[in-house]
């Protein structure tokens, strides 16, 4: 099933019926809301660095998915996405999943809280607020 992002995670939010911040604290949108701002950041800042979109979503027919994949001539990079303060095992599972196919060595998880975090899997947390700053985009 293919997915559909907004591109003004704003009206997303008003045609959901959110009129405060404070609604989305337990919205069960809050995870999709949370990762169409990320994609959505991506894909602006690709344009206005004058580039193609070269964003994917991947899933494989057993349900394992990356929420964003990178496409770069030399590599893929993929990305979770959690909207999250706090971060566990299981939130990596996907990005392992790939690296184990890809026999891949990064990765990184997007996500609300505070700290960046290098994994030593190769895999960098990477809260929000830090993400315009990334080398990602590179």
């Amino acid at each position: 099933m293919p997915k559909l992002y907004f591109y003004d995670t704003g009206l997303a939010a008003a045609l959901l019926g959110l009129e405060q911040v404070s609604q989305l604290t337990w919205h069960p949108f809050k995870g999709s809301l949370f990762e169409n701002l990320v994609i959505v950041e991506f894909l602006k800042k690709q344009y206005n660095r004058g580039l193609h979109n070269n964003l994917f979503y991947w899933r494989d027919n057993t349900g394992n998915e990356i929420d964003l994949v990178l496409e770069h001539p030399e590599r893929s990079i993929p990305v979770e996405i959690k909207s999250g303060k706090t971060l566990s095992t299981d939130s990596f599972k996907g990005l392992l999943y790939w690296n184990k196919l890809t026999h891949g060595e990064e990765g990184y998880l997007v996500y609300d809280g505070d700290l960046l975090q290098q994994r030593s899997n190769g895999i960098t947390a990477l809260p929000l607020k830090q993400l315009a700053t990334t080398s990602l985009f590179e």
